[in-house]
């Protein structure tokens, strides 16, 4: 549906993984699991996100995002990609503009301090000041933000963030 002239706009929300367990058994930070806190937090960042349509879901294999992304219970194809395990702002938009146009919506859960910092990198002045406000500076686990742009996700560089979210505690 174009809106006076434009293009419907490509979505993408960036969600960082919920609460952690520290590394209990010294398994390596890549190995740590959800608490039960972070499966909960999941769990409602899942029932916000029932009456989005995600096309796809970009998760970094760490342990704790595999499960945040599973307990989402979203209808739509995951890739796990060791890539984006505590991956940079950077190396997540490089991720992101290898994405087909085709696909609509995008959501990332991965890590801090790159997804927050792609957050803060992507928003523009159009963006809405009290949903920046909310994660700026911090952005703890569970947070998700969504933005949009038009154009395509080969050229993304600037978004505007129309909406963000923190766990509840």
């Amino acid at each position: 549906m174009a809106i006076r002239g434009e293009l419907k706009p490509h979505r993408l929300y960036l969600l960082r993984h919920a609460d952690a367990e520290g590394d209990l058994y010294g398994l390596g930070d890549a190995s740590r699991e959800l608490s039960r806190q972070g499966r909960s937090q999941a769990r409602d960042v899942g029932v916000f996100l029932a009456d989005v349509t995600i096309d796809l879901v970009l998760c970094s294999s760490a342990t704790r995002t595999r499960q945040t992304a599973q307990l989402l219970n979203l209808h739509a194809p995951i890739r796990h990609l060791p890539r984006l395990y505590n991956a940079n702002a950077r190396q997540i938009l490089a991720e992101l503009t290898g994405v087909d146009d085709a696909i609509r919506t995008v959501l990332v859960v991965g890590h801090a301090p790159g997804l927050p910092g792609l957050a803060y990198h992507l928003a523009d002045g159009k963006s809405d000041a009290a949903a920046l406000s909310r994660v700026r500076p911090v952005y703890p686990p569970a947070t998700l933000v969504g933005l949009e742009f038009v154009g395509g996700w080969s050229g993304l560089s600037e978004a505007r963030l129309f909406t963000s979210r923190l766990a509840s505690p």
